[in-house]
């Protein structure tokens, strides 16, 4: 498949690089292509800055109106050099070089998903030296693809449930298992992981609580599977360890947390928190671990600080700045919805905004604004939140 696409690559840098000529090109020869006009688009204008750098004269020897003499010292040429006539980038004698980066590209470096394309674990240092891995794996955890197969995203949420609120367990007798704890208002959450996974949930500790119970080795194993790499909580990976270890299956390296990652969904429904303070016009978003390692790269991916609650002996992920609250709200959380009833808050965070803007807060009781304001807080506050603060210092410990 890369086989020919290479070959009609070339060919197309061959006649042209206009980006008309090359999207006429690709739409009456390969109308049907799973690879669409902007992977080969990426590709080729790729391989034109390549031509820069290495000052191919067919490039920096052009005649156009956009870009005069001085090109080579253009290297935010990353489009397309504007020029209509037919430039021959590519001729027979191509170095090995740029033929061995042309099919890098296509074999290895492009993943088709659902009609869309992620480029990745990019290495080209040789000839772009000036842009390092480091900044390369930034860019790639913060531009994660949001399209992904359902199962994944269950198996991501799934695992930020259990780094919160679940425990693998191996008993005395060599038998495994593996718990989750919720209060009974999310009792959907366990039962969609019973739906999946099988397993018993029942009431625990009075009749507040419940708690899922998987030890059947079918579904043990079945689950497992699907979230072997996700864990990210230290105290949960060794417990799974013990697993792998104890069923001869090996123990996945956790790999860096990315944007679009279904895990802080899970995490938020176990370990996380949503409320307002009133005096402020601030909604908070929170999630509090004793390990903060966990907590570090929420605040790389999604803002926010990270506070240490000294008397828990724990620490806090908290956002609260409106830019931050509604790019959770309408970007994150859209993608990966919560399964809990914290749901409902995170979609009312919009309609708070909208009346602040309105002043609905110091409007008068008795008028229309007034009023939607105390209907607002009064459906907000019938949502209460078991670690929602009483009281609300200036900065929402």
């Amino acid at each position: 498949q890369y086989g020919s696409l290479f070959s009609f690559i070339v060919w197309i840098m061959q006649q042209t690089i206009c980006r008309n000529a090359v999207n006429w090109y690709i739409n009456l020869l390969l109308p049907d292509t799973r690879v669409g006009v902007s992977s080969l688009n990426y590709v080729i204008s790729f391989l034109v800055k390549i031509l820069v750098i290495m000052d191919n004269p067919q490039i920096t020897k052009a005649r156009s109106e956009n870009y005069k003499p001085g090109i080579t010292e253009f290297l935010g040429l990353c489009m397309w050099v504007g020029i209509s006539e037919a430039i021959r980038l590519l001729p027979t004698s191509l170095s090995k070089k740029i033929k061995d980066l042309i099919f890098a590209l296509l074999q290895c470096s492009i993943r088709l998903e659902k009609g869309y394309f992620l480029m990745k674990n990019l290495k080209y240092s040789t000839l772009a030296s000036d842009y390092s891995e480091n900044s390369l794996a930034k860019t790639r955890n913060k531009n994660s693809s949001p399209f992904k197969e359902k199962e994944d995203r269950f198996n991501e949420w799934l695992a930020g449930i259990i780094d919160g609120d679940g425990c693998f367990q191996v008993s005395k007798k060599g038998y495994a298992s593996l718990e989750i704890v919720t209060q009974l208002r999310d009792k959907r959450i366990l039962y969609l992981i019973k739906q999946k996974y099988g397993g018993a949930v029942k009431l625990h500790a009075g009749d507040n609580y419940l708690r899922y119970r998987l030890h059947h080795k079918a579904g043990l194993l079945s689950l497992i599977n699907g979230i072997n790499g996700l864990i990210r909580n230290p105290i949960r990976i060794l417990q799974l360890g013990k697993i792998c270890n104890l069923y001869d299956i090996k123990l996945k390296d956790t790999q860096p947390l990315t944007y679009y990652n279904g895990w802080l969904s899970g995490f938020f429904d176990t370990d996380g928190s949503i409320y307002l303070n009133e005096k402020s016009g601030q909604i908070f978003i929170t999630a509090s671990q004793k390990n903060r390692f966990i907590l570090d790269a929420l605040v790389e991916l999604y803002g926010g600080t990270i506070y240490a609650m000294v008397k828990q002996d724990a620490f806090k992920w908290t956002c609260y700045k409106k830019k931050e609250i509604l790019s959770l709200v309408n970007d994150y959380f859209k993608v990966n919805p919560c399964r809990s009833e914290k749901l409902t808050r995170l979609t009312m965070a919009n309609r708070f905004y909208e009346l602040r803007q309105l002043h609905a807060h110091s409007a008068s009781p008795a008028s229309d604004l007034g009023k939607a304001w105390k209907h607002y807080l009064v459906k907000w506050n019938s949502l209460l939140d078991k670690d929602a603060p009483s009281s609300f210092s200036d900065d929402g410990e």
